[in-house]
């Protein structure tokens, strides 16, 4: 008996911990049960190929929002090709609708909830030969479901995600009830035991593993579960894995700060999830937040500079129009979070979302991911403009390679969303949305509009091209440079002195000291600046030094008073 688990990824660098944590639970039948995973930007005939080359007796699909068109096209032709293999399939996408997906694919069934337990069923009965019995849809809110304790750790050989996000769950469901998301469905919570999940954080550790990304739904929601976690990791910290958590900020108080604080920049970083900051809109969607007690923790977090720290936002939400919507904008993007992630509303099935669409005369896409294409409050101009909006703070902002430009644009402007939306403005009266821009043309592209927006007095229009400039090279160590910097061949001899004094002391980069005056022309990069200090300046970037959270080089700044 060959089942066949197959996961089609929204990218190479994510991986499936679902199947993985089924194919753990097939106890004595494991063997019998195989996984691969392909990703939605693979060709359907590719995937279809290596789907045949296995042979299965069971085929069993992992439906999420970004791989069912993968299904509408592969499922078809492998009935053709597979048609005395069952195919099945489980996940979000089809449990609040099996029947519909059982129709639409031709299914011999449908996995619905908690997975675990189901499959284990199915995979009982397929290799007892009593497969007929089951029927068409598996509930698995009918069946005693597993508790995660009762899920074996099923990362072993990390040689098959090099390169990719390891996936990680230590407690499952959600407290909370927003109107969004399907984890409001089902409110009950299981949590893995701390000394489980402490042993096999040390796994990654050991392996040195880059990144782990927990999925729970809100980490902090039980105090007594997730500081004992913390403290671990502060604890046992390997100087390079970094922990991903998604967390309620407003339920961070003195207990966690006092480890948070001691981390190791880069040790860990955390989502949070903000959607809205219009109070009206918070309450309809069942949320629980004080926004003004979020900022202040996130400010706090901020200070110390140690961790990465990641807001999102939600468009399309009831009762938020454009102009509430861009408060909330402004309000986040003053917390200056490493990322801010500008989303838009999905209606997924099973939702109150979906069930109150009518109400909200939401109207949403026919196809995953069923995003919101109009409002009683958006209309859908308004939301293609704040599509555009997002492109631009992905692009300037989340980037982080322009953030000393942003801020010295900003003032100009009569809000951080204005700012993004006269650059939105610029590019589409350019012509510049679709278009494949270089790295340095984004440079290019920022300079010119800055240079139309802000102050044409020269001093003004001299520390634009410099904080572009700076922003430049503080990323990366450019081997052509670009066509505004200023040739350097007045402060050659200057720039000579101070890399020659660096290459005889190595106090500014110690990390660079076996290198000779030569090698350190090649590992640094040194420009002066005239207008952005009160002073004139050199900077030196090095890039073996990088910041955790920025991945910005280092920055050392000497003084050129009185240097010829």
């Amino acid at each position: 008996m060959k089942i066949l688990l197959v996961a089609i990824n929204a990218k190479y660098i994510h991986s499936n911990p679902a199947v993985y944590s089924l194919k753990s639970c097939a106890g004595a039948y494991e063997s019998c049960v195989d996984i691969v995973e392909f990703t939605i930007n693979q060709q359907p005939a590719y995937i279809l190929q290596e789907i045949y080359k296995k042979q299965p007796d069971v085929v069993a699909f992992s439906c999420y929002i970004w791989n069912r068109g993968m299904m509408d096209a592969i499922i078809p032709d492998l009935h053709k090709l597979l048609p005395q293999s069952d195919i099945w399939a489980g996940g979000p996408e089809v449990t609040y609708d099996a029947a519909e997906a059982i129709l639409r694919w031709g299914l011999r069934g449908v996995m619905t909830g908690p997975g675990e337990a189901v499959f284990s069923r199915l995979v009982t009965a397929y290799t007892a030969g009593t497969a007929r019995e089951l029927p068409a849809v598996l509930e698995g809110s009918k069946l005693q479901r597993l508790k995660l304790d009762d899920i074996p750790f099923w990362y072993e050989d990390m040689q098959d995600f090099e390169h990719r996000i390891v996936y990680y769950e230590s407690s499952r469901g959600c407290p909370f009830s927003c109107s969004y998301c399907l984890s409001s469905i089902d409110r009950s919570m299981d949590f893995r035991s701390v000394e489980r999940v402490c042993r096999e954080l040390d796994f990654f550790l050991e392996k040195r593993v880059p990144q782990v990304k927990f999925v729970d739904r809100t980490f902090n929601c039980k105090k007594e579960h997730a500081l004992p976690i913390l403290r671990h990791i502060l604890e046992h910290d390997n100087g390079v894995t970094n922990f991903h958590f998604e967390v309620a900020a407003d339920l961070l108080d003195e207990d966690y700060f006092a480890v948070m604080e001691k981390l190791r920049p880069g040790a860990v970083q955390l989502e949070i999830g903000v959607q809205s900051t219009y109070e009206k809109t918070i309450a309809e969607i069942h949320r629980k937040m004080d926004f003004s007690k979020v900022s202040s923790i996130v400010r706090r977090i901020s200070t110390r500079k140690n961790i990465h720290v990641h807001l999102d936002l939600i468009a399309g939400l009831p009762f938020e129009d454009l102009h509430c919507f861009q408060m909330s904008f402004n309000d986040v993007y003053a917390l200056r979070p490493q990322q801010l992630q500008l989303g838009f509303l999905k209606v997924l099935n099973g939702s109150e979302m979906e069930r109150r669409a009518t109400e909200y005369e939401l109207l949403y896409t026919s196809r995953p991911p069923y995003e919101v294409l109009s409002t009683r409050w958006l209309s859908y101009e308004d939301i293609c403009h704040l599509k555009q909006v997002e492109e631009m703070v992905e692009i300037y902002y989340n980037s982080g390679q322009f953030s000393n430009t942003l801020e010295f644009l900003y003032p100009y402007f009569d809000s951080p969303y204005a700012m993004y939306d006269s650059l939105a403005a610029w590019y589409e009266k350019k012509n510049l949305f679709g278009m494949q821009s270089s790295r340095i043309r984004k440079y290019e592209i920022l300079l010119e509009f800055g240079s139309a927006c802000i102050s044409q007095n020269m001093q003004v229009q001299s520390m634009l091209k410099e904080y572009i400039l700076y922003d430049l090279y503080l990323r990366e160590n450019m081997k052509n440079r670009p066509s505004f910097a200023p040739a350097p061949e007045l402060w050659k001899n200057a720039i000579h002195d101070i890399l020659h004094r660096e290459s005889l002391g190595h106090a500014l980069f110690p990390e660079l000291a076996a290198c000779n005056y030569r090698e350190l022309t090649k590992a640094l990069h040194v420009e002066v600046f005239t207008a952005i200090f009160n002073e004139p300046a050199a900077v030196l970037f090095g890039y073996e030094r990088r910041d955790p959270l920025t991945n910005n080089g280092t920055a050392v700044k000497v003084s050129l008073t009185g240097m010829p």
